[in-house]
């Protein structure tokens, strides 16, 4: 199951939670617009890990801090939401 999986059915849940918890804060839009509006934000295991002007600075800063790419969720917060009609 491992192999079909790619980790232990332990490393899967807990790689869930964190990206659980990252999710959570990035859905707390204002509280990222007041701190890193029109800025790119890394978050990891439910905290901001790294937050610069342009994408690629931003990878850098998680590379450089050894924070993995796979286990990163990365957003442009903008100032002001965009409506989007579907």
């Amino acid at each position: 199951m491992d192999d079909w999986l790619g980790a232990s059915p332990r490393e899967v849940a807990a790689g869930l939670l964190d990206f659980g918890r990252s999710s959570e804060l990035l859905s707390n839009d204002r509280k990222l617009v007041a701190k890193y509006a029109q800025k790119w934000v890394g978050v990891c295991s439910g905290e901001v890990k790294a937050a610069k002007d342009d994408l690629d600075s931003l990878l850098r800063k998680l590379d450089s801090r050894g924070i993995p790419r796979a286990d990163t969720v990365v957003r442009f917060i903008e100032r002001e939401q965009r409506t989007l009609i579907l």
